[in-house]
């Protein structure tokens, strides 16, 4: 039985990721990045910013680091290319309006795919981005976390995600110790 996966979203977050929509394995669950394969989960902690190991069940919990989740489109699907571009284009829109309502310092976005959908460039590269949302939220793209991405090997991630822990910790003004 297929169930909603649900946005970790409000006001005040130090950081918004941005994935493009729940696979197979996390509508059936309804929690975000579920799927064993995926290395979100242990890349978030590995990189510090989490303090403690969390999995698909403590979606919500990362509220309590200043975290947010959301997706490009909300319907499951076995892959990204199963979804229209008329409903990748509504998501955008629809993105947009959530980040803006909850403007978090930083969004990252989850794949360089989704930011591509998103913004509606090509060729664009993993790191921090030169533009900005609405002037001040922080544009951060990385290589997808789904097992599917081998261009990226592991390291090459869990470097990224720490590169994103940095920047989210200097404009949040907390450095914190690894």
């Amino acid at each position: 039985m297929q169930q909603d996966v649900l946005d970790a979203l409000r006001p005040g977050l130090r950081l918004v990721i941005v994935g493009i929509n729940p696979g197979l394995r996390s509508g059936a669950t309804g929690h975000a990045y579920a799927h064993a394969g995926n290395q979100f989960w242990p890349l978030l902690y590995q990189s510090g910013l989490v303090s403690q190991p969390l999995t698909y069940r403590d979606d919500q919990r990362v509220l309590e680091f200043g975290i947010g989740l959301t997706n490009l489109c909300d319907r499951t699907t076995r892959s990204q290319s199963d979804l229209t571009r008329v409903e990748m284009a509504a998501g955008a829109a629809n993105l947009r309006a959530k980040l803006l309502r909850y403007r978090p310092r930083v969004v990252c976005f989850n794949g360089m795919g989704i930011y591509e959908a998103f913004s509606g460039r090509r060729g664009v590269r993993p790191g921090l981005q030169e533009e900005r949302l609405d002037g001040d939220i922080l544009i951060f793209i990385m290589p997808s976390t789904s097992g599917r991405t081998a261009a990226y090997p592991r390291p090459a991630k869990l470097a990224l995600f720490r590169e994103l822990r940095a920047l989210v910790d200097r404009v949040a003004g907390e450095v914190v110790a690894p």
